[in-house]
């Protein structure tokens, strides 16, 4: 991705601010013609279909304003998905009550089994040290600093 004015990433900020959610990544791919301003957007909740397009009227209106970046560009603005990894407490705790898959840190059980190190179940709650699920009809608490990778389980 090429490098952009941080007066892009100020403008980014303020815009989604006013719509309730942040910029989590900023970026300007390609070349010429082709060159695409990408903008993902986050928030603690699911950030709904009506905020992104807000958030990519506003900023557009206030890039063309501002004019910050050099030549022809087009703006996408989306959300990270379901397929985004999770990692982070704010990444578990925007998937309270979803069903996730983690790989943790460690060996496998002495029994060989390969999936000693995973747990799935549904997200209760995550702080700055674990995430806890509900698992098998108990709480399990994974510590972050255990965390590989996460993922939400798609009901299909």
């Amino acid at each position: 991705m090429t490098a952009l004015p941080s007066h892009v990433q100020e403008l980014a900020d303020r815009v989604a601010a006013g719509h309730g959610v942040e910029v989590l990544e900023l970026g300007l791919r390609g070349q010429g013609r082709g060159r695409v301003l990408s903008v993902v957007l986050d928030a603690e909740e699911p950030v709904e279909a009506d905020v992104v397009e807000g958030v990519s009227k506003d900023l557009s209106r206030a890039l063309d304003e501002a004019d910050p970046v050099a030549g022809s560009y087009t703006l996408e603005v989306s959300t990270p998905g379901l397929s985004r990894p999770l990692h982070t407490r704010r990444d578990f705790r925007r998937q309270r009550g979803h069903e996730v898959a983690i790989v943790r840190r460690g060996a496998p059980a002495a029994d060989g089994d390969e999936d000693a190190a995973s747990v799935q179940g549904v997200v209760v709650d995550a702080d700055d040290e674990a995430v806890v699920l509900e698992a098998d009809g108990s709480q399990v608490r994974v510590p972050l600093s255990e965390v590989v990778r996460g993922k939400v389980v798609l009901p299909w």
